[in-house]
């Protein structure tokens, strides 16, 4: 995992999204106790134990409430939402139905700044993608990050990042599993969102 994270620094990437399971978070500590400019940012853990602590602790500046949890739309989403505001971090939502959850924030005015939702070209995952491409593009007080940006490996980089790169994607998660794939990737996403138009 440290060769990945290492491999995607090298490209250009300066961060990771993690959730605190497994050997993931022990590599992007390394990263940011070796590298001043690289951040981490995760989403809960969809247990009984959110592991906000855990990601606090690793250096994380902002958390998403879970998707498995956020989605629900439920007093547990806004319990975590407060408990990571409260903490001086960064609160944001992280959803697999984007549509219904940004107009849930939106109608409720609630304590979110960034949500992480699926947005790709092949506009699978999306939900109803033309709504969500409208609500991104013309949604000003929020950041959102796309996931699922290579819909499952079934869209080449290229095409993946150009197209995110014409929206208000303010960046990007890429799931790699090869040093390959981490340098191509990186590179790709960042000359792509490097032309964006303001």
């Amino acid at each position: 995992m440290l060769e990945i994270l290492e491999t995607s620094y090298q490209a250009g990437a300066r961060g990771i999204e993690v959730i605190p399971i497994g050997k993931i978070l022990d590599a992007a500590k390394i990263m940011i106790d070796t590298y001043s400019d690289y951040v981490i940012t995760g989403s809960t853990y969809p247990g009984i134990d959110p592991k906000i602590e855990a990601l606090i602790e690793n250096g994380a500046k902002l958390i998403f409430v879970h998707a498995i949890i956020s989605d629900r739309k439920g007093r547990i989403m806004t319990k975590l939402l407060d408990a990571i505001s409260n903490r001086g971090i960064i609160p944001g939502i992280a959803t697999h139905e984007p549509v219904s959850m940004i107009r849930y924030v939106i109608e409720n005015n609630l304590n979110v700044r960034v949500f992480l939702i699926p947005f790709n070209a092949n506009r699978v995952f999306m939900g109803n993608a033309k709504e969500l491409e409208e609500i991104v593009d013309n949604t000003k007080e929020y950041h959102f990050i796309g996931m699922k940006t290579l819909a499952a490996g079934a869209i080449i980089p290229k095409i993946a990042f150009n197209y995110i790169s014409r929206h208000n994607i303010t960046a990007v998660t890429i799931g790699m599993v090869t040093k390959q794939q981490a340098e191509e990737s990186t590179k790709i996403a960042l000359k792509a969102l490097s032309n964006k138009k303001a």
